[in-house]
């Protein structure tokens, strides 16, 4: 069975609280996956971990809380860890907030290099990007970004038009792909992305052993299959050090996953498999990032799958949009269109909290759609399992 960790902030737990589907989400998940942001930073400078922090100032009930795991991405942006923790952004201060936080699980201070060729593609179209690049492969992209922007320059004076935008990054995806010194420049960022992450991994490892941190989430990065073995093969080395069991993420780049992107996650999941049982290791694997649920209904990947993360069922919610299940794949529909809805979900079980869900106006009771929306991406992956 594969388990959904809905992206969340941390206010969503407390209205959840204060709307009476806390409950709820405990019984479509076991747990939730949250980013840096202000509140966590204050409870960080407090010295309380985030479960005090809500029983103590929001009076959720420790019970629930117990049965929700926390899972803590370290996020994109370099300066706003600063800015909310008050400490740079270093594998050793990852794992002091990790451990002071309390979080269940952590994930590793890892360098996505899908993202930032993502990030190099923006560069070139706007001149900036929307993440933060990472030092050690600043250089690699900015070369990438002026590479592709040389060979698209006349034709940027339409990119604030959705449509020409669209066609001007689809041709700065065949550069990509089809440029020779574009395609030494990828091997190169795979390969000192996989490196640092391998090395920043070994880092963390080693200090949160000393500080009792457990449950550190190593990610598997590389573009190139070479590339994706080397990391496998050192993560699960320098994991098995410390842990008999662990859980693994395979970074997707937070994007719609291409037939290329798939087979990649398939390669990884192989290797994974391969080397956990050469070292004796239990290992699980979690899509880090993933996107869309109809973009990966492979049953082979799904059956070795334990969990992901996923922003869509919370922004759908916020949208006022549910997931429906629609002749053996999934749709959304806004809640504007629908007078009532036949569903077993937790939160459609109840009268008032279905009420919730079918409401179109934005208040932060109607995010119970959240809960809605877990139930049945949950529902379709694993009915996926069955065929």
């Amino acid at each position: 069975m594969v388990v959904i960790y809905p992206v969340l902030e941390l206010k969503d737990i407390i209205y959840a609280h204060r709307y009476g589907w806390l409950s709820a989400l405990t019984e479509v998940t076991e747990g939730v996956m949250l980013r840096p942001e202000a509140m966590l930073g204050e409870i960080f400078k407090s010295g309380r971990t985030i479960k005090e922090y809500l029983v103590q100032e929001y009076g959720l009930p420790r019970e629930l809380l117990n049965k929700l795991k926390i899972m803590l991405d370290h996020g994109i942006n370099t300066t706003s860890f600063r800015n909310f923790f008050g400490l740079d952004k270093t594998p050793r201060n990852l794992i002091e907030v990790y451990s002071r936080l309390g979080v269940d699980m952590g994930i590793a201070f890892d360098i996505p290099a899908r993202l930032h060729l993502s990030a190099a593609i923006d560069i070139a179209l706007d001149g900036n990007a929307n993440v933060y690049i990472d030092e050690s492969v600043r250089n690699i992209i900015e070369e990438i970004a002026k590479i592709i922007r040389e060979q698209i320059k006349d034709h940027l004076n339409g990119t604030s038009e959705p449509r020409i935008r669209q066609k001007i990054r689809k041709r700065a995806i065949a550069i990509v792909k089809d440029d020779s010194n574009v395609r030494d420049l990828l091997v190169k960022l795979s390969r000192v992305s996989v490196e640092e992450t391998v090395r920043r991994l070994e880092e963390m490892v080693e200090y949160a052993h000393r500080l009792g941190f457990r449950d550190l989430v190593p990610v598997i990065q590389g573009l190139f299959n070479e590339d994706i073995e080397y990391c496998v093969k050192n993560t699960i080395e320098i994991m098995s050090r410390f842990n008999k069991e662990f859980l693994i993420a395979i970074g997707t780049g937070g994007r719609i996953l291409s037939r290329e992107d798939v087979e990649k996650i398939r390669f990884a999941i192989n290797k994974i498999k391969e080397y956990a049982g050469k070292d004796g290791v239990d290992v699980k694997i979690h899509l880090l990032g993933w996107s869309s649920p109809n973009t990966l209904s492979d049953t082979d990947i799904l059956r070795n799958v334990y969990s992901a993360d996923s922003l869509n069922a919370r922004r759908r919610a916020v949208e006022g949009r549910i997931y429906m299940e629609n002749e053996g794949s999934i749709k959304l529909i806004h809640v504007k269109q629908l007078n009532d809805i036949n569903c077993e979900c937790p939160v459609c079980r109840d009268p008032t909290l279905k009420a919730y869900v079918l409401d179109p106006s934005g208040m932060r009771k109607n995010d119970a759609r959240i809960i809605h929306n877990i139930y049945v991406i949950t529902k379709f992956l694993n009915n996926q399992l069955k065929k």
